[in-house]
């Protein structure tokens, strides 16, 4: 059923995409990519705390893209170069002219490596790489709350994730019965410290811990059933991603990706309540969408703005799922991928905004496209190309009346960027 679904979408999007191309071209492509499949990281709250079961050894250190997740990226590469050579964007062979091409990465080894690994995919041989800010641990264009250069308001974060919730988090919770119940089961959760510091009995689960809204080191975070099960959920879909085997996912209890979707809806609502809140979303996300204007600029009209490198036909910016999500608050961006749940943004996932230029009338539309590897190609190590595709959906845009080929025009969308931007947290030195 499944494959019947995917090959519907794919001849629906090279239908659209074929109506496209007879009306515009494509004159620039701004990508904006998490980066790809890496081991779990070391939070605040220790895995081993969560769950009952030791928890599965990985090849590479806390955090860092595995050799795994770098070929996957560079599978990706591949496919994009044959996407985009079909549609003129990129020469179908060789190396791209000078300055049509700039990247640019978070300074962490997993940004840096799929940033290389993807460049490598898409121009082999060529020795293209992706700029970062190596002497520096923070890169205030994907981070600029942890950069210091752009301060939360831990109160007025507070207020406007209660608000979207009714102003506390049982009525929440409460459609998420079945999920924690099915995590609770897999996890067995929870360690005597958790317990005690949710304020709950030593001996707790899920359901007995407390919700709160934490704010540190830059970023607003959830404590308690919504954070472990979201924490939870993301590594068992590495784990699988990784190709780990079955008894060494989910320890065997949910590994298979219908199982994981359910547990997945804990992360989806994790990430809408702490990174797609709109005041988040903007204080987080305006430095980015800054940049991705800057780029289309320059494709329109020749300039970039100051201190904002761009290539002149791709640009490529790799960061993070949290990147992802405050792009997608802030320009009301909203995606369904078949496999995936909505707004899922799954290892090296990416937005693109396809700049397109109308044939008749001059004019100029944006068209924004989620792409990300399923889970079995993840775990295949599935070659790509337009014939054996990621999944893609158009995203849409919301205040952005889309055409037929999901496009608006351009005045629309840099208008509505314009809007959304917090000039305040807008420009990284």
């Amino acid at each position: 059923m499944l494959k019947t679904v995917l090959l519907a979408v794919i001849a629906a999007a090279l239908a659209a995409d074929a109506a496209a191309a007879a009306d515009d071209e494509l004159v620039a492509t701004v990508i904006v990519s998490r980066h790809g499949v890496r081991s779990p990281i070391a939070g605040r709250t220790p895995l081993a705390a969560i769950a009952a079961d030791p928890w599965p050894a990985w090849p590479v250190p806390p955090g860092h893209l595995t050799p795994r997740g770098a070929e996957l990226a560079r599978l990706l590469g591949v496919y994009y170069r044959d996407l985009y050579a079909a549609h003129g964007l990129l020469p179908a062979q060789g190396c791209p002219q000078p300055g049509d091409v700039f990247a640019w990465s978070d300074v962490d080894q997993r940004t840096r490596v799929t940033a290389a690994a993807l460049l490598e995919g898409m121009f082999p041989g060529c020795g293209l790489t992706a700029g970062y800010r190596a002497r520096a641990k923070v890169d205030p264009l994907f981070h600029p709350a942890r950069a210091g250069t752009c301060r939360i308001d831990a109160a007025q974060a507070r207020r406007s994730m209660l608000d979207r919730i009714g102003g506390n988090f049982t009525a929440a919770l409460s459609g998420y019965r079945s999920e924690l119940a099915t995590m609770q089961s897999v996890l067995k959760c929870c360690g005597p410290a958790v317990c005690r510091a949710s304020g709950a009995n030593v001996s707790c689960t899920l359901t007995d811990l407390s919700t709160t809204i934490t704010a540190s080191h830059g970023r607003v975070r959830l404590t308690g059933p919504i954070s472990i099960a979201s924490t939870a959920a993301e590594v068992f879909l590495l784990e699988y991603a990784q190709g780990l085997p079955a008894d060494q996912v989910a320890w065997g209890r949910a590994s298979t990706p219908a199982a994981l979707q359910p547990l997945l809806r804990m992360h989806v609502l994790d990430f809408d309540l702490t990174l797609r809140t709109a005041y988040l979303a903007a204080r987080e996300g305006s430095a980015l969408v800054q940049r991705v204007l800057a780029a289309m600029r320059r494709a329109i009209d020749g300039r970039a703005e100051v201190n904002e490198p761009v290539g002149r036909r791709l640009t490529l910016l790799v960061g993070h799922d949290t990147n992802l999500a405050n792009i997608g608050g802030m320009l009301g961006l909203h995606w369904s991928l078949p496999s995936y749940l909505p707004d899922a943004t799954p290892p090296a996932g990416a937005l693109h905004f396809e700049l397109r230029r109308e044939r008749a009338s001059g004019g100029h539309r944006v068209r924004v496209r989620y792409v990300a590897q399923t889970l079995e190609q993840m775990r295949e190590l599935a070659l790509l190309d337009r014939a054996h595709p990621p999944e893609a959906a158009t995203a849409t845009v919301e205040g952005c009346r889309a055409d037929e080929s999901g496009s608006c025009a351009w005045s629309a969308f840099e208008a509505l960027a314009r809007k959304a931007i917090d000039p305040a947290c807008a420009a990284a030195p």
